[in-house]
């Protein structure tokens, strides 16, 4: 397994030297400073995906694409639409925090965002931001930022559409239509995904508490995205953004009587349905050469509904969760003295209904922002600072610091110094004593604490790019579940010691002739201070290697992604093997405007295990085997 992927590793860095600068110095991007910058000047450790990059990839989820860019680390509970779980540098899931359009669109009980119900085709750019960002985004940035931006009108207006169908009952339909004309740009898409799955689980391991259901957990997604920009005059501009989407997937699981812990059964078709909405309104105002101006309002919302059966009175109940965050931003962009600076003020407001009584509904914040960055020579110099008032939980300072030097023409060495945080959930906080779960929420939950260091060297050149980043970061106040003693049981969520996450990223990119070549290594040590134990389900090692050849208008294309072993459970007794996957695609262009796709993942039918349940008898999830996927794509150039 470690051969697998350190012969992908070396395959492409034995490539020569030289990068793809001259065309990266032309994509601009928003994520690592909050105002507009070109790649090739930012201090942070930033990977863009566009939309060619996914058009390329053909057939693939959000997880999926997610999950072969660097430092990232994605656990699925089963086939397509099954609960996600992402892991930024190591950290826990609640420490990525994920934008749409840059607004937070999450479940305020979970502190997550369900990656696995939003659609690909709906996407236009992604932005991944590596490293504690609170204090360009506050609370729960503090492994890192993930902004999605869903599709705009460009060029002239025409339709597009995208059908596809594959293997496990796999069918996607999109259709769009919108463009430019003068002063105004629109943009409307519909679409929807199907899949008849399989078992989530893959096999009976007996039991009382075997989560084995024979049955296909099938999924199902249907969303929506409009947009509308209009410049008024050469100074303003005004727009508005709508995304929804809604999964409804079914999957195994273990569903046991309220006179826990018997009895139990598997036997139930558990299903969820989970909506996720994001409504905003913006405008951007220059008032001069050095001063601009931009307002958002916006809302966005988290709906789930979670079927669950009791086999003793075969009653059926319908758990839901409803969390609406209300948020305003207005942003200054000045130019002064060689450089930029931003300033911001935040107001978020938090509300959470839910069938389950919590001690507390709403948490309101208010932030100020502040970010300079300036090129003098061949230094540069990336600053930011914030400070948070949440209400429960106080005030929350943090700041960074990143400096660049120019050692020579297309080399560039990088440091940088942040702190970060995550604030507890609502779950954490306001859980009211629960005689079944044996849990109760603890309101005097402290915010999880970072500190962060990088380092870092880049090189970029016109068909070449390669980059290597080092990280330290210390997490203190971890939130962890502490179990209850006797005569109770009640178990309750607590600020234990910490953990020391480091690690390094490689990454290298070509293009030579027809071919394109890019590798990603990725190097984790993610440790439980108190007990010297790895974090669970983090693999210390996994690579990503992409190989692409152009013949005209056909492209063919082989990834081969590679995961170490790693640890399941945080005792670190059960280990997963590592594994090695090898997918290829094909794109063939007919025409200017009509393309045909396929993809053909795990090539070689490789039976693994990406993550196993938390109770005995450990059940492994199900991961597809080998499988086609074809697509045909109208979209007018």
């Amino acid at each position: 397994m470690q051969r697998c992927i350190i012969a992908a590793a070396l395959a492409a860095f034995a490539i020569p030297h030289p990068t793809l600068a001259a065309e990266d110095e032309a994509v601009v991007v928003v994520t690592a400073t909050r105002i507009p910058t070109r790649a090739s000047e930012v201090l942070g450790d930033v990977t863009t995906v566009t939309r060619t990059d996914i058009e390329q990839a053909g057939g693939i989820t959000l997880p999926e694409l997610l999950s072969s860019l660097p430092g990232i680390q994605i656990t699925t509970d089963g086939g397509r639409g099954a609960n996600g779980s992402l892991s930024l540098r190591g950290t826990n899931s609640t420490h990525a925090l994920i934008l749409i359009d840059g607004q937070r669109v999450s479940s305020a009980t979970a502190g997550t965002t369900a990656i696995e119900h939003l659609p690909i085709e709906q996407v236009e750019r992604i932005e991944v931001l590596r490293g504690p960002a609170s204090s360009l985004y506050g609370a729960d940035a503090l492994g890192g930022v993930i902004q999605i931006f869903t599709r705009h009108g460009d060029g002239n207006f025409a339709p597009s559409i995208v059908v596809g169908a594959g293997r496990y009952g796999t069918s996607v339909g999109s259709v769009a239509y919108g463009g430019e004309s003068g002063d105004t740009r629109f943009h409307l898409q519909l679409g929807q995904e199907r899949s008849t799955g399989f078992s989530d689980v893959k096999e009976a391991k007996g039991g009382p508490y075997d989560m084995y259901n024979p049955d296909r957990d099938g999924y199902n997604n249907v969303n929506a995205s409009a947009s509308l920009a209009q410049r008024l005059s050469a100074d303003l501009a005004v727009g508005a953004d709508y995304f929804h989407t809604r999964g409804a997937k079914h999957f195994d699981s273990i569903n046991c009587s309220s006179s826990f812990p018997w009895p139990c059964t598997a036997n139930f078709d558990n299903r969820l349905v989970q909506t996720l909405d994001s409504a905003s309104v913006h405008t951007d105002y220059r008032v001069n050469g050095w001063w601009h101006i931009s307002l958002r309002l916006g809302q966005s919302r988290d709906r789930l509904t979670d079927w669950q059966f009791d086999p003793v009175g075969s009653i059926t109940t319908e758990p839901q969760y409803d969390t609406r965050n209300n948020q305003v931003a207005w942003q200054n962009d000045i130019s002064l003295a060689g450089g930029k600076l931003m300033a911001a003020a935040e107001w978020r407001g938090v509300h959470v209904d839910s069938t389950q009584p919590l001690i507390a509904n709403d948490q309101n914040t208010r932030a100020l922002v502040l970010g300079y960055q300036k090129w003098f020579g061949d230094h540069s110099l990336q600053a930011s600072g914030r400070t948070d008032s949440i209400s429960g939980l106080g005030r929350h300072n943090t700041g960074s610091l990143a400096y660049g030097y120019r050692l020579a023409d297309r080399w560039i060495a990088r440091g940088s110094l942040g702190t970060a945080f995550h604030a507890p959930t609502f779950n954490d906080l306001y859980w009211p004593l629960d005689m079944v779960n044996y849990y109760q929420g603890n309101p005097n939950l402290k915010p999880e604490q970072a500190r962060n260091r990088d380092l870092g060297l880049t090189y970029e050149a016109a068909d070449v790019s390669a980059n290597a980043t080092l990280y330290y970061n210390s997490i203190t106040n971890l939130i962890d579940f502490v179990p209850g003693t006797a005569p109770t049981f009640i178990g309750t969520m607590d600020n234990v010691d910490g953990a020391t996450i480091k690690g390094a990223t490689f990454q290298y990119r070509r293009r030579s002739g027809e071919w394109d070549w890019s590798a990603v290594y990725d190097v984790l040590s993610a440790h439980d201070d108190a007990t010297g134990r790895v974090l669970q389900r983090r693999a210390p090692r996994t690579g990503n290697f992409l190989l692409r050849r152009h013949f005209g208008r056909l492209e063919i294309g082989t990834q081969l992604a590679a995961t170490s072993s790693r640890f399941n459970d945080r005792a670190n007794s059960q280990r997963l093997g590592g594994y090695s996957v090898v997918n290829l695609n094909a794109d063939y262009r007919l025409d200017n405007d009509w393309s045909l796709q396929a993809k053909l993942g795990n090539l070689f039918d490789k039976d693994y295990v990406v993550v196993r349940s938390t109770l005995a008898p450990y059940n492994d999830y199900a991961v597809a085997g080998r499988s086609l996927f074809v697509s045909v794509r109208y979209a007018p150039k």
